[in-house]
């Protein structure tokens, strides 16, 4: 199974920001100039519009797909790190919350997949889920069918973890490499 690492998932980032700031502009426009909104209210209205975006966008999309637009230019998906298949709406949204707190660390928490063995940041980390590259993603054709990839990735971190329980730590197992 290959890792999305940092820098293709902060291109990836770059191309869903640059998205999503043009869909909103490109509503609240549209919607403050057909009603003739006020300054305040276009704020207003640019905040509710970029709460709403970013909800389906990070949440509604992924949780379905797997992927953002950005992550898909790239052929990364992402998967719950226990079952290998798609993530709930709960880690969707741990997710969203969690990049939060990434942001206010100046990105810390996105550097972390940098150096992480399994390439997952502090998000992935939270919400237990990890981003590969999609052909390493043994689909069941089309259908509705849940898909499911060669192997789970928590597996492996529950040994180190365990390990860690005597001593060893959970990043320098060998079993994670």
């Amino acid at each position: 199974m290959i890792f999305a690492g940092f820098w293709v998932r902060f291109a990836a980032h770059i191309i869903d920001f640059v998205l999503l700031n043009a869909v909103e502009y490109g509503l609240e426009t549209l919607i403050s100039e057909g009603l003739g909104l006020s300054a305040v209210a276009q704020q207003v209205l640019g905040v509710f519009l970029t709460l709403g975006l970013c909800y389906f966008y990070y949440v509604e999309i992924p949780m379905r797909r797997g992927t953002t637009f950005g992550k898909q230019v790239f052929g990364i998906i992402v998967i719950d790190a226990k079952t290998g298949g798609l993530f709930t709406r709960k880690q969707a949204t741990v997710r969203v919350f969690s990049y939060l707190f990434s942001y206010a660390m100046v990105g810390c928490g996105f550097l972390m997949a940098a150096f992480h063995p399994q390439k997952r940041a502090f998000h992935d980390l939270i919400a237990g889920t990890v981003s590969i590259r999609r052909k390493d993603w043994l689909s069941v054709d089309d259908s509705k069918e849940e898909r499911k990839p060669e192997k789970p990735v928590e597996p492996a971190l529950e040994g180190a973890v365990e390990g860690s329980r005597e001593g060893a730590s959970p990043l320098l197992s060998s079993d994670l490499a």
